[in-house]
């Protein structure tokens, strides 16, 4: 009999809470800096945008422990239920991370005066760390949500992948702000890269642990990101992509 490698007894409930635990240590030092720093009247209160998204990104991991916890205990008829609430908080999600964006791309115009294009280089960088949230976040969970009835097993993969991409932001505080993970001398994007590919690697072992070798889901996700995480590599700090991005700000 083989001996499970989560101490929850289940690999989803484990990586969930890995989520969880890696999201709160990323965000409640510079939260709590943030407070006080309104308390004390050095920043305003930020926009409403930033609360939706910080309030719906903290309830998609509480739900996907929920969730992972639900199956294990065999309670499906409520995993169906709270299944309608991940697709709210996925929509809030995505147009809040874009909202986000958007907001600060237009603050930061104002403020930059004659440093535009030296803002502008740093947001493009900016940019091109979100896209993997951008571009995977709606494909896995669309895979998640398409296959639940059919093929629980890419269902419930295919969620984890859909939270690992949206881990970046969290992991790029860990290593830039408190500096709780070393760069490993890499560039700012593939060091985050590397550390969300850590994140989702207890649940790939274990299955192949389990089952010999990944399941089609993983294989299929990482394909993808690995052909994300190589290309963001080159593009980084390309002139092209530097213009590319001047234009869409509407920045002559």
């Amino acid at each position: 009999m083989k001996i499970p490698l989560s101490p929850f007894g289940s690999i989803y409930i484990l990586t969930a809470f890995i989520f969880l635990i890696t999201s709160i240590a990323a965000f409640t030092p510079t939260s709590i800096n943030l407070i006080t720093n309104i308390k004390t009247g050095q920043v305003p209160i930020p926009p409403l945008i930033l609360h939706i998204h910080a309030a719906s990104m903290i309830l998609w991991l509480l739900l996907l422990c929920i969730q992972s916890i639900l199956i294990k205990s065999k309670n499906y008829a409520l995993h169906k239920k709270l299944g309608i609430a991940s697709m709210v908080l996925a929509a809030s999600i995505l147009i809040s991370m874009f909202g986000i964006d958007i907001t600060n791309i237009n603050g930061g115009l104002e403020l930059s005066n004659s440093n535009t294009k030296e803002f502008l280089i740093d947001y493009s960088g900016l940019l091109l760390i979100h896209g993997v949230s951008y571009l995977f976040f709606p494909f896995f969970y669309v895979c998640a949500i398409v296959s639940r009835h059919k093929d629980s097993e890419t269902h419930k993969r295919m969620m984890m992948l859909a939270t690992a991409v949206l881990m970046v932001p969290g992991i790029g505080r860990l290593i830039m702000v408190s500096k709780v993970l070393p760069d490993f001398g890499l560039i700012p994007i593939d060091a985050r890269h590397l550390y969300m590919l850590v994140l989702i690697t207890p649940a790939i072992v274990y299955d192949v642990y389990t089952r010999g070798l990944p399941h089609r889901a993983y294989l299929i996700g990482l394909g993808l990101l690995v052909v994300w995480i190589v290309s963001a590599h080159f593009i980084w700090g390309a002139n092209w992509w530097i213009e590319l991005a001047t234009k869409l700000f509407g920045v002559p």
